[in-house]
């Protein structure tokens, strides 16, 4: 063994810890023995030769901090935690999710990652918003955890846990378990465990097969000694995971985290993994099976320490945008990148948008401030978390909001916890398409789905399954008519955050914003934004073939913070019809937008047509309006006012 690995299994790691300017010293970690110095402080004097940072970064260090106290005048979150978890460990995954049914979140963390074992631990909301310091539940076995992701496995309608095993460089086991739920409660051992023996640090939960079942992918490998290992996917048969893996990769990568998203919009979930000493890549859905090697990839990070990746919809084209993390303590550039959807499918192959993160390791997107756009929430290893507030059209180029303290940041996940009990519920009505079965929701990080009917006939938990974070759901039947989600959303989007600090907890910011600063929006009560419409469309002795114009209006008389999507969906089927605009997207409540309506008149002659225009909300279909018209051509084409007096006088008519 050569002297590096030997000095390096001997080292102990320093953390120092900024408490508004007292300094916390971390002691000796106790598990030297082990391959451990995998995160090395970069303020404290054991600076191994892998974190060596460039010159310029301490002069972005000291930009971003005045830029943190410069953006912290509105904010959504208290700088300081309001929850801090007690007995702290090497926390690595985390996870939101509703336990024991009672309709409130609970947070559930995998401790351990390479420096000591640790439990699965669960800390259950206590019905008014607040959770223990105290675990509620932890597993009665240990081992070196990574991240976790959480869904039904077996359909019976409770939440089950999933948890990679990161190991050491000389400790290895079987690359994920599963715990199931059993009534509110977990299995105290791990029902499920993966016939693969290695290291692996990410899972996630998707439907490679849309059979409304969970599948779990698993990224695997060991970046510190350069571990390569296939991709691996286990499939969900009858609510069970097999002893062999279902898919795997031709290729060999370090991968430390995979995320499924339906890149190229064709109703299947693609494959996307990151990682070290290669690009994002993502292996495309082939109607059900992932092609074995991947191709996208990303051109501008061939050198990256990836570790996380998320996907949504930050531009406001409707199209998802892929969120990369990249660390340096590897050799990658640190930045936290945006690789832009594209309309024809995937995404840009170089980031469009970037931020210095330096060991950046976390990405989270929520609309955290309630305007109906997805923000950014970025977290790296001995820094502050960070949060970019979506401007509409994009994210800006410095944090909106900082955290009062650096921490080394794992992961980062949203939902309503509490104290208010503000949440809304939707019913989402999906028309079919084709034979798709996979559906994304308005709204992400959502409380939980209550029903799924697919074509009038409710569907039991064994035939869907959903992402809360990443907001889809897939169904095991193609619907025919029609397919109703009915799910809970919170605008009050609260934030965890999980920490490898060992000296320190977890943290829980209650999101200040939606339940103290709006008094105006009771959360008990919200509803969300109510479509209405107003205006008549009626032409009388019209010309055949003449071009008549109109306007109506569409207005948000919902509550206050909703924003209301609308389209029009239906119209006459006699003449020609154009809108101005035909939807919108983001009309806030209180306010209205005039749709301009241009339609050439039928041929015949003596006639009198008739009809409506509807629209619709689109996050709620129920929720919709009706503009009546007519239209009268004479017994003869005698009128001979020609187009433009027309439209002089319908401009006369509007001033």
């Amino acid at each position: 063994m050569d002297r590096y690995l030997l000095l390096r299994k001997s080292m102990a790691v320093g953390i120092i810890l900024l408490f508004v300017g007292v300094t916390v010293a971390q002691g000796s970690i106790s598990n030297t023995n082990q391959l451990s110095v995998v995160k090395t402080n970069k303020y404290s004097d054991s600076v191994s030769e892998k974190t060596t940072l460039p010159y310029h970064y301490y002069i972005l260090r000291d930009e971003k901090e005045s830029e943190r106290i410069r953006s912290n005048s509105d904010e959504v979150y208290s700088p300081t935690p309001d929850w801090i978890s007690g007995s702290p460990h090497y926390s690595t995954g985390g996870a939101l999710v509703d336990f024991n049914n009672d309709n409130w979140l609970d947070l559930v963390v995998s401790d351990g990652n390479d420096m000591a074992q640790g439990h699965v631990r669960v800390y259950l909301n206590d019905g008014s918003g607040h959770l223990p310091t105290t675990a509620s539940w932890e597993s009665a076995d240990i081992a070196y955890n990574g991240h976790l992701d959480v869904a039904d496995v077996n359909g019976d309608g409770w939440s089950d846990v999933a948890v990679s095993y990161l190991g050491t460089g000389s400790s290895f086991g079987p690359i994920a378990r599963v715990y199931l739920n059993n009534n509110g409660v977990l299995s105290s051992t791990a029902d499920w465990t993966a016939n693969i023996i290695g290291n692996a640090f990410g899972v996630d939960f998707g439907d490679m097969n849309n059979d409304g079942r969970p599948d779990l992918a698993i990224a695997t490998g060991w970046s510190y000694n350069s571990y390569h290992y296939h991709t691996y996917v286990y499939l969900n048969t009858d609510g069970s995971y097999g002893s062999s893996p279902s898919w795997e990769s031709d290729d060999e990568n370090i991968y430390l985290g995979v995320l499924w998203v339906d890149a190229d919009n064709d109703g299947w979930l693609d494959l996307a993994g990151i990682g070290s000493e290669a690009q994002t890549q993502i292996y495309r859905n082939l109607g059900g099976v992932l092609e074995t090697t991947a191709s996208w990839y990303s051109m501008d990070s061939a050198n990256q320490f990836g570790i996380m990746l998320t996907a949504g919809d930050v531009t406001g084209d409707g199209i998802r945008d892929l969120f990369a993390t990249d660390n340096t303590q590897l050799g990658g550039d640190g930045w936290f990148k945006q690789y832009t959807g594209l309309s024809s499918g995937f995404f840009e192959t170089t980031h469009s948008w970037g931020y210095f993160g330096d060991y950046g390791s976390a990405v989270a997107l929520a609309d955290v401030n309630g305007d109906n756009t997805l923000d950014l929430a970025t977290g790296s290893w001995w820094d502050n978390t960070h949060l970019f507030l979506n401007q509409g059209t994009g994210l800006p180029t410095t944090p909106s909001w900082s955290s009062a303290y650096a921490t080394v940041v794992e992961k980062i996940v949203f939902g309503n916890v509490g104290p208010a009990y503000c949440e809304q519920t939707f019913t989402e009505q999906f028309l079919p398409t084709g034979d798709r079965r996979l559906f994304y929701l308005p709204y992400r990080q959502i409380q939980g789905i209550d029903t799924v009917t697919c074509d009038g006939v409710p569907l039991a938990p064994s035939e869907y399954t959903s992402s809360r974070e990443e907001g889809w759901v897939t169904v095991s039947t193609v619907p025919v008519e029609s397919l109703e989600v009915t799910y809970r959303y919170s605008p009050s989007q609260d934030m965890a955050v999980t920490n490898w600090d060992s000296n320190i907890g977890n943290y829980l910011y209650y999101n200040k914003l939606i339940n103290y600063t709006l008094p105006e929006l009771d959360c008990k009560n919200y509803t969300g934004p109510d479509l209405e419409c107003s205006g008549t469309l009626s032409w009388d002795d019209i010309e055949p073939g003449a071009t008549v114009l109109g306007n109506f209006t569409v207005s948000n008389i919902g509550d206050p913070l909703s924003f209301l999507n609308w389209e029009i969906i239906s119209y006459p089927d006699w003449g020609t019809w154009s809108f101005t605009p035909s939807s919108g997207t983001s009309l806030p409540s209180g306010e209205s937008v005039n749709v301009l309506v241009n339609v050439v008149a039928p041929t015949e002659e003596n006639t009198q047509f008739q009809g409506d225009v509807t629209i619709v909300n689109s996050g709620n279909s129920a929720d919709s309006c009706v503009i009546h018209v007519t239209l009268k051509t004479p017994y003869s084409s005698i009128y001979q006012s020609t187009l433009y007096q027309r439209w002089d006088n319908f401009y006369e008519t509007m001033q």
